[in-house]
Order: structure tokens, then sequence, then C-alpha cells
């Protein structure tokens, strides 16, 4: 059972990486009620939808920035479609916004994708990636305002902040150091099963046909992942390909430090973000912001779809 053992581990930190990227960093700041249960459930609910998403690149042995940004638009469909729901509000724009805006384009891209490569480049590139995804995070938190909600001051978003993206960072480096894992597994079924049943409870418990949306987004995209990875191989690296890619799922094993580099994104956000409350107010960025994620979150998904459609 050593290798569920590994799946477990990458599930976790996958979900806490999701976490931060798309809880921590979307809300800025945290709630006043915000409690370690409601972290903890949140984790959960992330490590399951992201431990899902791992079994379909190792099934479909998809690797580089296209196992990770469709990584992303699962894992952003599962806890949009099936944990919260909130994919079949505002239909059909909420199937972009936020699934591929924020989950395949920041969490997917940016964060995992990005920091893992980042952290293997020079120094340089990477205090300077770090820097630019702060300010993209301080730049849509000047929006939070308008929306009338509660604004911690520097203790507060450092601590949200901070926090979760040293914890981000680490788990980076957790998932450098695993081995790779092999396909065929019953295990790799766990996690698919448990988004599964939390679609069907949601759906008897609130039934529409706008939700035969969600698993519909799954099943095009898995068709995708299958389709570019090819079935490939025994196992799967989701950063094979990548520069710098070798022995281990995601790759060789990151240096501590530079894991910890991590933690300039979120001090950037809270260094810009709180005084920018004070002298700005609330700013209108959420239409730019999410006009531009979502038209290169769709533009992308679209794109794979039919390079798996040609073969």
């Amino acid at each position: 059972m050593r290798e569920a053992g590994v799946y477990l581990l990458a599930s976790l930190a996958l979900g806490w990486i999701a976490v931060w990227a798309g809880e921590n960093l979307f809300w800025t700041t945290p709630a006043p009620e915000l409690r370690l249960l409601e972290i903890g459930v949140t984790w959960l609910a992330y490590a399951v939808a992201a431990g899902a998403a791992l079994s379909t690149v190792i099934w479909s042995g998809i690797g580089g920035w296209r196992a990770a940004f469709l990584g992303g638009a699962l894992l952003g469909f599962q806890i949009e479609g099936a944990v919260v729901g909130t994919m079949y509000e505002a239909f059909p724009l909420q199937l972009v916004w936020t699934p591929l805006a924020w989950h395949a384009v920041v969490s997917g891209l940016c964060v995992l994708a990005g920091g893992l490569a980042l952290a293997r480049g020079g120094i340089g590139r990477q205090v300077a990636g770090m820097l630019a995804l702060g300010l993209f995070g301080a730049v849509w938190g000047l929006y939070w305002p308008l929306e009338g909600k509660a604004l911690a001051g520097f203790a507060g978003v450092g601590a949200y902040l901070g926090l979760g993206g040293i914890g981000a960072g680490l788990a980076l480096g957790v998932l450098t150091r695993l081995p790779t894992l092999p396909r065929g597994r019953w295990w790799l079924w766990l996690m698919p099963g448990g988004v599964a049943a939390l679609w069907i409870v949601g759906t008897v418990l609130t039934p529409s046909p706008l939700r035969l949306a969600g698993p519909g987004m799954v099943a095009v995209t898995v068709w995708a992942m299958v389709r570019l990875g090819r079935g490939g191989g025994r196992a799967a690296r989701p950063e094979a390909g990548a520069r710098g890619a070798g022995p281990g799922l995601f790759g060789p094993p990151l240096p501590w430090l530079r894991c910890l580099a991590f933690g300039l994104a979120p001090l950037t956000t809270t260094l810009l973000v709180v005084p920018g409350w004070v002298i700005l107010g609330g700013v209108a960025v959420n239409v730019p912001v999410a006009l531009a994620t979502g038209a290169l979150g769709l533009g992308l998904w679209l794109s794979l779809l039919w390079r798996a459609a040609r073969g």
C-alpha cells in the first residue's frame, strides 16, 4: 500500500496548493468567522478533487503544462460543479468563470506549473515571477471593498495569505520528492468516485437539467487528456517534458529554500493590497480580470480539445 500512500500524500499536497490559489488568493482577506475546522473541510474537498484530477493525469499519461492546465480545469469543474454548485448559477458564463478562468489558468498554470518551473530556473527569474503573481493578487484584491467584504489589516491578510502561501511552497517541495505512480491501481478510482457521489447527492437535493453540464465538461476534458496523453506508458509525471524534469512524480526534488521563496507572492500581495484599500477604496477590476483570464482559459481549453480531436 506504499503507492496508495504516495497517492494520498500527493492529493493532499495538490489540494493545499489549490486551496491557497483557489480560496486564499481569490478572496484575499479572511472571513471574520473563518475557523480551523472550515479550513480543514475545505482542504479535504480540494484534496479529493485534486486527487481525481491526478488520477486522470496518471491514467492518460499527459504531461507538462497541459497536465497542469487540464488538471486544474478538472479540479475547477469538480469544485464548482459538484462541491459548491455555483457553476450552474449564471449559466453558461460560470462554466468558464471560475473553473477555466481561475482554477485552470491561475491555480493550474500559474501557481502549480509556474511555481515548479520558476523554482527550477534562475533565482532572479523566480523572484520576478513571484512578484508578478503577488502583484496580480493585489490588483484582484482591490475589488473586494465594492462587495462590502470585511477587510483585515496587515496582520490578518498576511497570516491568511502568507501562512497558506508558505504551505503551498512546501507542498511543491513535497510533490517533487514523490515517486512516479503506475496506472491500473484500484485506489485511483477512490477520489473520482467521491466527487461523483457529491455530484449525485447535490443533484438529488437540487435537481436541475443544468447540473448535467458538470459531468459533461468533465467528460470532454478527460477525453482530451486521454487523447493528448495517448495513454502514455505505465506511469505518468505531470511535469514530464518540462524543462529540468527528471525522475519522480513532479520531477527531481526542489531545494527547500527555493520552495520557501514562493512566500514572496503573498508578501507582495499583502504589502500592496492593504494600503491600496485605504488609498483607492474599491476598484472594479473584476470585469477586466474575468474577461482576460476567461478568454485565456477558454481559448486554451478549446485549442487543446481541437488538438485532441485532430489526433
